[in-house]
């Protein structure tokens, strides 16, 4: 109940507010901004500052966010559990969950762009995002909360296990597919967007 929970209404909404709002998400700039990139509408100076800006800030900011939700007393049933199972999968499942899901992401992503209202945008988000959870794909950006939260609530998971078992394989799976999956194909399909 809590996965069907935080798949309907969490992330899609987490996700729907930051496209709302104009912020940035850096597993969406992996699409967006390698797109423009492949347009000449980006340096590769920009590209890199829009990847390292945008991965800096969304840790610090999923970092906080698992510090108030270990303060609140909400989001604690299951939690440690959570980041245990995050952190014992092999490097390889990992990167692929983490490529699936960007895949899914960036579509969503990507569609909502294409809409312009806020139901419409809603709409291209909760489907593509629902589904991820759904079938147990890795975030690299809700994992940056997810597990410091699980950590915080006594997980057995150090640091470096955060960092190299799920954080850095789920974040090149997730910028391998918005690179390639959805940045590249939809330049060679359709061109120059």
């Amino acid at each position: 109940l809590q996965r069907i929970l935080f798949g309907a209404f969490g992330l899609p909404l987490g996700l729907l507010m930051t496209l709302v709002t104009g912020a940035e998400l850096f597993t969406g700039n992996t699409a967006l901004v390698t797109t423009a990139r492949f347009n000449g509408k980006a340096t590769n100076q920009g590209l890199a500052k829009s990847w390292a800006c945008s991965y800096l800030g969304n840790l610090v900011g999923s970092v906080f966010i698992a510090y108030l939700f270990s303060v609140s007393g909400v989001m604690h049933a299951g939690a440690a559990a959570v980041a245990t199972a995050k952190t014992s999968m092999p490097w390889a499942q990992a990167f692929v969950r983490g490529f699936l899901c960007n895949w899914l992401v960036c579509m969503a992503v990507w569609m909502a762009a294409g809409c312009s209202d806020l139901a419409s945008k809603a709409v291209a988000v909760w489907f593509p995002i629902s589904a991820f959870v759904a079938m147990g794909l890795e975030h690299s950006v809700a994992n940056m909360a997810l597990i410091p939260l699980g950590m915080l609530m006594g997980a057995p998971v150090t640091v470096k296990a955060f960092l190299l078992n799920n954080l850095l394989p789920v974040t090149l799976g997730n910028a391998a597919a918005g690179v390639l999956a959805v940045a590249g194909a939809f330049t060679l399909a359709y061109k120059k967007l």
